[in-house]
């Protein structure tokens, strides 16, 4: 385990190389104190240690972080100490050590390609400088060593000289996807190494899934073990608009429905769910088709937001899901997960009235659903008075009908979080808490830009 001395002293080695003026004002921007410039002049080393030393142990470690980030290859040596951190990458070497070990017993890794060519398609080679004064490139120098002399072998390369055992966990996760990878290995031996691959990785929480296809041969991506929803969407059905859309089972057995009354009124996703969720991009992609649009483009876009715009009912809705679009649109592009408002959780094809005023489903519809995986499903809803009141009368029965119906989602699987309408009725003070609650949600769930 590293120690907090460790990680202070490393986190030092970086930032002394600042201008002793500018000290004040980097450590006042990671939440360290300001102190003054006189003082930075007399020992920058001194000035970093005084404000770093009685931190907690997981301040200093969000503080590497951002520090890793912010200053990239200079950071080379907090990176390498944050991988023994388990908080913070979370492929351990224990489980990298007995894959690796696994790897080199059985023969070649790099399957169909030679070496060069497969370590390409994780590393650049090109990019990276050689130990060996003879080459410019890791390229040179992984050749003469592991083809033309052999006098490096394959624990030396990937341990020592790439690094993969104190790698981040991107590039490790990288490296499994390549080896597992159709055009590395025929399916047969696809199969057997994933299954051994997953036996390990499993301890630390994360697999390999069937994530896409090339030609029809399986693409493997290194995913989270969800614990969410069980099952695959199917069916969603959302921004409806006036009346109720009228649904029957076109294949009860295929579980396909068919819309025959007031199909205009709602829209039907009914493409795939990838591992990534459906991101807003997806949804730009299946507007455009469904609205035969041959060149998507802004004007595209803009179409959609105000179709699915038009389906709010409140203010807060409005401004809840102009904000977050406006937030994640500019931070993402336009590879962030959808906002999908107004979607049929349950569908009674009976109104209130037709079933004298019993109610089987008493949430039929969710306000706003996020999709980060088939599993991961994050419910959205803003609450207005009558969700727990009959005009200005509080009902103890509306409330327990919702707080029932939020059981029941949870222990299906779905994440639920709610606002009161009055947290999301200015247009002044709204968008901070909005951004605040998705940047949270974002983080949670490991969403970031693709």
């Amino acid at each position: 385990m590293v120690s907090i001395n460790q990680l202070i002293d490393a986190i030092i080695f970086v930032l002394r190389d600042e201008k002793a003026y500018d000290l004040p004002s980097i450590c006042y921007k990671y939440g360290l104190e300001f102190g003054d410039e006189s003082e930075a002049f007399q020992s920058r080393r001194m000035y970093l240690q005084k404000r770093l030393k009685g931190k907690e142990l997981l301040f200093l470690i969000d503080l590497a972080k951002r520090v890793v980030d912010d200053y990239g290859a200079k950071a080379s040596q907090l990176l390498k100490l944050l991988q023994h951190v388990n908080s913070i990458f979370t492929v351990s070497e224990v489980t990298r050590r007995n894959i690796l070990d696994e790897l080199y017993s059985r023969g070649k890794i790099t399957g169909k390609y030679d070496l060069i060519e497969f370590l390409n398609r994780i590393w650049n080679l090109e990019q990276m400088p050689s130990s060996d004064s003879r080459f410019k490139t890791a390229s040179g120098d992984i050749w003469q060593h592991m083809i033309n002399n052999s006098d490096w072998d394959e624990v030396y390369l990937f341990e020592r000289y790439l690094e993969l055992v104190t790698s981040a966990d991107e590039t490790f996760i990288k490296f499994l996807e390549q080896v597992v990878h159709p055009l590395i290995r025929e399916q047969d031996e696809q199969d057997d190494y994933i299954n051994f691959i997953n036996k390990h990785l499993s301890n630390d929480g994360y697999k390999l899934f069937l994530a896409d296809n090339i030609s029809g041969y399986p693409v493997y991506k290194v995913m989270k073990l969800e614990v969410g929803v069980k099952g695959k969407v199917k069916n969603l059905i959302f921004a409806a608009i006036g009346h109720k859309p009228e649904i029957i089972f076109s294949d009860s057995i295929n579980n396909d429905i068919k819309i025959i009354k007031h199909e205009e009124n709602c829209l039907v996703y009914d493409c795939s769910i990838l591992h990534t969720g459906l991101l807003w991009n997806d949804l730009i992609t299946w507007w455009a088709d469904i609205q035969n649009i041959e060149n998507i483009d802004q004007t595209t876009e803009i179409s959609l937001y105000k179709r699915l715009y038009s389906s709010l009912d409140s203010l807060p809705e409005k401004i809840l899901f102009k904000w977050y679009f406006k937030f994640f649109r500019e931070m993402f592009d336009t590879n962030f997960p959808a906002l999908i408002p107004q979607v049929y959780l349950h569908y009674d094809p009976y109104t209130i009235k037709q079933r004298t005023n019993e109610t089987y489903l008493p949430r039929q519809r969710m306000d706003f659903l996020l999709l980060f995986s088939n599993k991961q499903r994050i419910v959205l809803e803003v609450d207005g008075k009558q969700h727990y009141s009959d005009g200005d009368i509080s009902s103890p029965k509306k409330y327990a009908e919702m707080a029932k119906a939020d059981r029941d989602l949870k222990l299906n699987g779905y994440e639920v979080y709610r606002f009161g309408g009055i947290e999301l009725n200015n247009e002044t003070e709204s968008p901070p808490l909005i951004k605040d609650f998705f940047v949270k949600l974002f983080n949670k769930h490991g969403i970031k830009r693709i």
